[in-house]
């Protein structure tokens, strides 16, 4: 894959992706949707299609036949190797790849610093015994046995642990009262029940992984939202005591002292505080039909931006990508445009057939249909070695490059990259009378400095 390509895939998966996620992110706006639950499962399932979709289609995105190679004379392809870099060397990938894997670990040692420290807030946090009765009520109706802990190094309650989750609450719970106190336990068991943490943590994972993609700051704060507000509706559901929890959630906010750890599962946070509060004051009830449309709706139109992505831009992305790598990348002595020469023919003796006997009235040239471009060796470039290396090959029906002989060559160091390039090269093979039919066939592969 060229320097072109890449570059073409690159800018194909920008403008599919960021298609993605204007129309994802505009989407619910438009349908008025506000269920927290619906909203939590459509940012989950368009985080991973912005992310991956694009991908797929820039990567597998289909090629078009490359054109064919001039001929000069009855018998002579020719190709010229510039010194514009086929392939992105080594070194420019380690360039592109250091920073943003520096970046990846910072992130990832962010998660086992946070990890670390729970660790010890759990190390040094005391029981909560025994628990209100309240709490012991809620955990019986969940099928839960968690325990509570007190600590003074956490200034917002949180959910830790997977196999073994515990609960713990900073010291101003115990300033809140009964109702209070009920509202904040059913929050984290209901997070607990939910299995949410380690799915938060997984998320966390993947912002440290993907943290160069817009999508990724995008929706995974959406996702964060979403979450705590359908554990909102839930605590609410339960406890029937609305106005006590949003008292909980207001005391929480004002007597926490700093950030909470980025894998913890809080139950409030102040980036969200206003929204859930809003969400709280309100009832909000869609029904069956209005969730099915919206989400015909929703889909339609992501398949829609994914189809406009996939086709309008890869398309036009791809054909820009062509322009430029055949923007004089071979030619001929006499100059003659690639574009003007389709298929040759002649007589059978303008070319030598390989193992057929016969006599062909009319036979076309074969046509490179698949070409590795050559490479111009490193030393040969500094060294300023130019000329043109004569290959003499044998074309099999198949279209395969069977055979490759050196007729000429001004340096062994242009022979190797030549003969390197030439044995990948895939012809539309020669045919006799409409027959395919191996030939011999003498190519030119000119390497110049511009």
């Amino acid at each position: 894959m060229n320097i072109h390509e890449i570059a073409a895939g690159l800018l194909s998966y920008v403008l599919q992706s960021g298609l993605l996620l204007a129309v994802g992110l505009m989407a619910p706006r438009l349908l008025r949707l506000r269920h927290p639950g619906i909203l939590l499962a459509y940012w989950r399932i368009l985080l991973p299609a912005v992310v991956l979709l694009p991908l797929a289609t820039a990567i597998w995105q289909p090629r078009s036949a490359l054109p064919v190679l001039t001929i000069d004379g009855a018998m002579v392809e020719e190709v010229v190797a510039t010194t514009l870099p086929s392939e992105i060397t080594g070194l420019g990938w380690g360039v592109l790849l250091v920073p943003v894997l520096l970046v990846t670990a910072l992130a990832l040692l962010r998660i086992a610093v946070g990890l670390a420290y729970l660790g010890h807030c759990r190390r040094t946090a005391t029981p909560v015994v025994p628990l209100p009765d309240q709490v012991r009520d809620l955990q019986s109706r969940l099928g839960l046995e968690i325990p509570f802990f007190l600590t003074n190094r956490l200034s917002v309650p949180i959910t830790f642990g997977w196999a073994r989750p515990i609960v713990m609450v900073p010291s101003s719970f115990q300033r809140l009262s009964d109702d209070e106190q009920e509202g904040v336990a059913c929050h984290e068991l209901l997070h607990i029940h939910r299995r949410d943490w380690p799915v938060t943590l997984f998320e966390e994972v993947i912002r440290a992984i993907l943290w160069f993609h817009p999508a990724v700051w995008a929706l995974l704060p959406k996702i964060a939202l979403s979450r705590e507000q359908v554990v909102d509706a839930g605590t609410v559901q339960m406890t029937g005591k609305r106005r006590q929890y949003l008292d909980a959630l207001w005391q929480i906010v004002c007597s926490s002292r700093g950030p909470v750890a980025a894998i913890a599962v809080p139950l409030v946070g102040r980036s969200h505080l206003r929204a859930r509060v809003e969400r709280l004051k309100k009832e909000i009830v869609m029904s069956r039909t209005r969730i099915i449309v919206s989400g015909v709706v929703l889909v339609g139109l992501l398949s829609a931006a994914g189809f406009v992505g996939a086709t309008v831009f890869s398309a036009t992305v791809t054909s820009a990508a062509d322009t430029l790598s055949q923007a004089n990348p071979w030619s001929t002595e006499g100059e003659k445009p690639a574009a003007q020469q389709n298929k040759h023919t002649g007589s059978d003796e303008e070319l030598e057939t390989l193992d057929f006997d016969g006599e062909c009235s009319e036979i076309t040239h074969p046509v490179v249909v698949d070409k590795v471009n050559p490479k111009y060796p490193e030393e040969a470039r500094k060294a300023k070695i130019m000329g043109n290396v004569m290959l003499r090959s044998t074309i099999s029906h198949d279209g395969v490059v069977e055979e490759l002989e050196v007729l000429e060559s001004p340096d062994d160091l242009l022979t190797a990259a030549a003969v390197e390039a030439v044995r990948q090269w895939q012809f539309e093979p020669a045919l006799c009378d409409g027959t395919p039919v191996g030939v011999y066939y003498e190519l030119i592969v000119k390497f110049s400095l511009k």
